[in-house]
């Protein structure tokens, strides 16, 4: 007998989970009952049971969607289960804190000791660690704290009650709000000692070497000019906020750290035809507007201002992150050091640049001339190992060559994430890249393309590489990670044949565009992620082997490995192909000291030992460094 309110739950609950039940036991061997409620979910497109039926009182037999929502529970738990363990968590922190007395905005009296990666002073006291923004190693300083955790707290200097003899005064305006450079207040003498010190200390505690191995091996590290030396820069765009309280009204970044003030004491009204743009503030999305950067190239402001201008004319709306609205999310720039030549692209939440044409024939009648006596200047960069003037590297290394825009690009980025560029980009007017030289060797650039930001530091890098690669002309080499085929064709000049991998096409077509340019042909790039291509090569080289017979064996088919990988730092199975390689030499070029000792240790595992490390200041003014290091196969 089949109970009519039970079969219309089971239909009922079809789209969610097909579940059929029976509330007697006498239904249990009832298999033409069973059929049929199978046929009846069947016709109303629902899913059918295809497994055993179990018996018992209001038994039922779940489909795969059942399962699915069971698992919806067990996923709704765990989340209960995470509510519970934060409440704990969060009740003892409170208990700690209160061990401490300490409160939020309460003062405290501080010693900085070191630094954070991004520029935050380090101090302790009662057990806890303090990250205190705006404060420099050797700091005593009164900080307000602004939020407790279990182990650490964040605060802020109040007062400064000892400066340190590190300290010095920011020359930008924006320093310290502004998210990019954030060691503006540190010497340069000391910037560099605490980044090779920070490469040191990722060495020993990460990659598991002694100090003194450490040490032994060091070749120090090279400073770099202070200025103008970025050749890339994004700046963020949004449009701006005319902002009315009281009958007063002000135009300004006004969100604090993207949140609204509140309806009742503020009321905001967006003008579509004004755009804000600069650099995020520290730790937020909150854009500080500033007419100059420092380490940018100088004719940058010009050319904002020649943007913004053409958007209020023809209003064009800047990107709202909170609505998702609004068509100019980010402004692009790349400039060719040696040769002047700069590409635009703006970065566009829609499919086309409406008034492109009007955009580019502006900037086409754009004077990007630079009066040296109306740009800030940065301090003396006669220290580390460069003893370049001023003059010399003033607007990057010749700072005497003048700018000129030979491409406007756009790039598409519908996405909601906070990634700049989509996988779309078209050249609208002039030239789709721009050319540059890094010492004899001449580079094509387009805008995805991978291209060390600071040609000055760059050039030295590179010459490291190739000291490094000790190459006499017989070797074959392999460049992961080889972006527009720098380090590749570097190569080229003592190697007998190159082989360059990269996961940006884009970047592949530069890099045989580069290789043609000059006239180099025993240079070879593969387009794929390195953890992907480098093992199937392996494989199949493997394979021609074993079918030739050949005496040889894998090992024996390469001699060096140059590896120039992401902040991430390589993937785990593109290490396991080099160590399958096994090559005489690796060649190490790294952003990160962190990713890099992670690496070196899995390398030394594998039976390579670092011979050698040299730290290069790619970054000057923050908190980033770059490392080359060069590790040998042991002899057996």
């Amino acid at each position: 007998m089949i109970v009519p309110r039970e079969l219309d739950r089971a239909l009922a609950y079809r789209g969610k989970y097909a579940v059929y039940f029976c509330d007697f036991w006498s239904c249990y061997s009832n298999k033409s009952l069973h059929r049929f409620i199978r046929q009846e979910i069947a016709k109303s497109q629902g899913n059918v049971c295809r497994g055993k039926i179990v018996s018992g009182k209001n038994m039922f037999a779940k489909t795969k969607l059942g399962k699915n929502m069971t698992e919806e529970h067990k996923s709704e738990k765990n989340k209960s289960n995470q509510r519970k363990s934060e409440k704990n968590s969060s009740e003892k922190t409170k208990l700690r804190n209160k061990e401490h007395s300490l409160q939020k905005n309460d003062l405290i009296t501080l010693e900085i000791t070191d630094l954070t990666e991004e520029g935050q002073g380090v101090g302790k006291k009662d057990g806890l660690v303090f990250f205190v923004k705006d404060s420099v190693m050797g700091d005593l300083v009164e900080a307000r704290i602004l939020k407790a955790k279990k182990n650490y707290a964040y605060a802020k200097v109040e007062k400064l009650l000892e400066a340190s003899p590190y300290r010095i005064t920011p020359l930008c305006p924006v320093a310290g709000k502004c998210g990019g450079c954030q060691l503006q207040h540190l010497s340069y003498e000391k910037e560099l000692a605490w980044k090779e010190d920070r490469i040191a200390q990722s060495l020993i505690r990460i990659a598991g070497l002694s100090p003194e191995e450490v040490e032994s091996k060091t070749e120090g590290i090279l400073g770099g000019v202070l200025s103008r030396y970025r050749n890339k820069a994004q700046y963020p765009v949004q449009s701006r906020k005319e902002i009315r309280s009281g009958g007063a009204t002000s135009v300004s970044d006004w969100k604090v750290d993207g949140k609204w003030p509140g309806k009742n004491k503020i009321e905001a009204k967006e003008k579509s035809s004004d755009l804000s743009m600069g650099f995020y503030g520290f730790h937020s999305h909150r854009i500080i507007e500033t007419e100059d950067c420092l380490i940018n190239s100088a004719e940058n402001p010009l050319i904002l201002e020649c943007i913004k201008e053409w958007a209020k004319e023809y209003k064009i709306s800047g990107y709202e992150e909170e609505t998702g609205k609004g068509l100019l999310r980010h402004i692009f720039l790349r400039k060719g050091f040696s040769t002047g030549e700069i590409l635009l692209c703006l970065v566009l939440n829609g499919k086309s640049l409406p008034h492109g044409k009007e955009l580019w024939e502006k900037l086409q009648r754009l004077s990007l001339r630079v009066e040296e006596g109306g740009l800030q200047r940065g301090e003396d960069v006669s220290c580390g190992m460069d003893t370049q003037s001023q003059e010399d590297v003033y607007c990057g290394k010749n700072g005497t060559v003048q700018g000129r825009i030979v491409g406007l690009c756009v790039n598409i980025n519908e996405g909601s994430g906070n990634a700049i560029l989509g996988r779309e980009t078209r050249c609208l007017y002039g030239k789709d890249s721009i050319e540059d030289k890094i010492g004899e060797l001449s580079f094509s650039i387009s805008v995805p393309s991978f291209y060390q930001v600071n040609p000055v530091q760059t050039e030295k890098i590179y010459g490291k590489a190739l000291e490094y690669a000790a190459l006499t002309g017989e070797e074959t080499v392999w460049d992961c990670y080889c972006g527009i085929g720098t380090i590749s064709l570097f190569l080229t000049q003592k190697a007998k044949q190159v082989y360059g991998l990269e996961i940006v096409p884009e970047a592949i077509e530069n890099a045989k565009k580069n290789a043609e340019k000059n006239n180099i042909h025993n240079a070879e790039f593969f387009v794929g992620a390195a953890e992907e291509v480098l093992p199937k090569w392996v494989e199949e080289k493997k394979q021609e082997l074993s079918a030739k017979g050949a005496d040889c064996g894998i090992g024996d088919m390469v001699d060096v490995v140059s590896l120039d990988p992401p902040r991430k730092g390589c993937d785990e199975a593109c290490l396991s192909a080099v160590l399958e390689l096994s090559p005489k030499r690796i060649v190490y070029v790294s952003c990160d000291p962190g990713s890099l000792a992670r690496d070196i240790k899995y390398l030394g595992e594998g039976g390579y030992v670092l011979e050698k490390w040299v730290g290069i200041d790619n970054f000057p003014r923050t908190g980033h460094v770059e490392t080359i290091a060069l590790l040998q196969k042991e002899e057996s």
